[in-house]
């Protein structure tokens, strides 16, 4: 895993990731808010991202932290397409804490 720090501000700023901004617009983020998540491949190639697809739109809505059911389950099919070794207890365990989380 790996987590880019980006858009920091003022006395911030220096936190920021050099480059982070263009991974994050390779990877579909671009103008999607903060957090995003995005997996990717070994070779650094997108995988699924936290856009969930909408009809008529050609990028979906970026779910940031799963709270609500729909982007519980927009995140858990994402892990699903990125990691299918994982085990279904494992998903079960992460699913059950992201819908006991409170915004």
């Amino acid at each position: 895993m790996t987590k880019l720090v980006v858009m920091e501000r003022a006395e911030k700023a220096k936190l920021n990731n050099d480059g982070g901004e263009e991974v994050m617009a390779q990877v579909g983020g671009k103008d999607a808010g903060l957090p995003f998540i995005a997996f990717l491949d070994a070779k650094g190639e997108l995988i699924v991202n936290g856009r969930k697809p909408v009809a008529g739109k050609t990028q979906g809505d970026n779910i940031g932290h799963p709270f609500q059911s729909v982007e519980i389950e927009w995140f858990m099919s994402m892990l699903a397409k990125a990691t299918p070794e994982m085990s279904a207890p494992n998903r079960k365990t992460l699913e059950d804490w992201l819908k006991a989380q409170k915004k």
